[in-house]
C-alpha cells in the first residue's frame, strides 16, 4: 500500500504521442473542464488557441479522478502508470513530446480560475503552460464537495 503524500500541485514533460487537434472545447464538456480550458487558451496568446482532444482529455479525467479518489497529487497513478501511459492507453502512437500538469485544491482554491493563476505563478508549471509547441490538450477536472483536482495532458 503506498503512503499519501503532502498533496500540492505537480508537473513533469514526458515523451509521448499526439493525434489531432481541435479548436475549442468540444460541445458537451463540463463546465469546469471547458472553463480550465479557456483560461489556458487565454494565456497562450502568443501561441494562438490550444485544441481540445478527445483522447488526451480521456488521459487526463483517467488521472484527475485517480488523484481526487486516492488523495495522492503526483504524475504516477495509482495503478503505477505514468502521463506517458495512460496517453498511450487512452489511444495515441508516440510522435512528439507532451507535458502534464495536475493541481489539488480544497475551499476557495477549489476552481479551474485557481488552478491556472498558481500554475502561471510556478515558473516550471508557467513555462510548460506557455509552449508553444503543445498545440493540443485534454483538460479535465475532478470535484467531490470541497475538494478539486485538475489535470491538462499536453501534446503537440
Amino acid at each position: 500500500m503506498k503512503a499519501k503524500r503532502a498533496i500540492g500541485p505537480v508537473s513533469a514533460m514526458f515523451a509521448a504521442a499526439v493525434l489531432g487537434t481541435f479548436a475549442a472545447p468540444p460541445a458537451g464538456a463540463d463546465p469546469l473542464s471547458a472553463a480550465l480550458h479557456q483560461r489556458i487558451s487565454a494565456a497562450r496568446q502568443a501561441c494562438g488557441p490550444i485544441g481540445a482532444d478527445p483522447l488526451l482529455t480521456a488521459a487526463a479525467q483517467r488521472h484527475a479522478n485517480d488523484v481526487l479518489r486516492t488523495g495522492v497529487a503526483s504524475h504516477s497513478g495509482s495503478d503505477g502508470s505514468s502521463p506517458g501511459a495512460r496517453i498511450a492507453a487512452a489511444g495515441y502512437s508516440p510522435t512528439r513530446a507532451t507535458g502534464e500538469i495536475v493541481y489539488w485544491g480544497a475551499g476557495l482554491a477549489a476552481n479551474p480560475g485557481a488552478a491556472v493563476d498558481w500554475w502561471l505563478k510556478s515558473p516550471p508549471h508557467r513555462a510548460l503552460l506557455l509552449n508553444c509547441t503543445f498545440t493540443a490538450g485534454g483538460f479535465a477536472v475532478a470535484r467531490d464537495g470541497n475538494r478539486m483536482t485538475a489535470v491538462v495532458d499536453f501534446g503537440g
